[in-house]
């Protein structure tokens, strides 16, 4: 089941963190959101950087099993508390089924976009077309959408342990590491406005 905790003051109506003396616990049933606990604390007022701190962290066991903290306005050193730990982090304007509802649409729709990538990246290598032993691999379009991909993390295992006869390979440059290895061979087949188209097969 999906949890929020929502952060209020003794009028159970939301607030400045700083203003909060409570978390009402809501879990999500089979037809509605559904008011599970309520967990008062004291207030935190933001006094010093360290009791800020040391006091938002001794609210975390609180929390235990939700995934999401909304409220009002939170700022500052609460805020990297709560995101550190983890929390989805939430400024709401009411509490309806509604908005709870909206928050978890717009959770599973940032996972999915998160596994997606996750995906590329996992299987980012070159993928072998309709000819047995020709490889392709689109370095622009891949670093493109994940930047964080490094042309060894997407060639070097497939270059050193993948039989193959050709790599048709689109890139900005040829890497270095393959240019100077001494092992392959590189024809370069088109090259202009930034983009070269080259194949890429093993010294004889």
């Amino acid at each position: 089941m999906s949890k929020i905790a929502v952060f209020t003051n003794r009028y159970s109506a939301l607030c400045d963190f700083f203003e909060a003396d409570r978390f009402l616990i809501f879990e999500r049933g089979a037809d509605d959101w559904q008011l599970l606990n309520e967990i008062p604390f004291a207030p935190i007022p933001p006094l010093s950087a360290v009791l800020t701190r040391k006091n938002s962290e001794a609210l975390l066991p609180l929390l235990n099993g939700c995934k999401v903290l909304a409220g009002g306005t939170l700022v500052g050193i609460p805020f990297f508390v709560f995101d550190r730990a983890g929390l989805h982090i939430f400024e709401i304007s009411a509490i309806t089924d509604e908005v709870f509802d909206e928050i978890f649409q717009e959770m599973q729709a940032s996972d999915t976009a998160i596994n997606a990538r996750e995906a590329i990246i996992s299987n980012a290598r070159p993928k072998e077309t309709g000819t047995p032993g020709i490889y392709f691999l689109d370095l622009i379009a891949l670093q493109s959408e994940c930047p964080e991909v490094s042309s060894k993390k997407a060639m070097a295992d497939f270059l050193e342990n993948t039989p193959f006869l050709e790599l048709n390979l689109i890139c900005r440059h040829i890497p270095p590491w393959i240019e100077d290895s001494g092992i392959y061979r590189i024809d370069v087949v088109q090259s202009g406005n930034g983009i070269v188209k080259a194949i890429v097969s093993r010294k004889c």
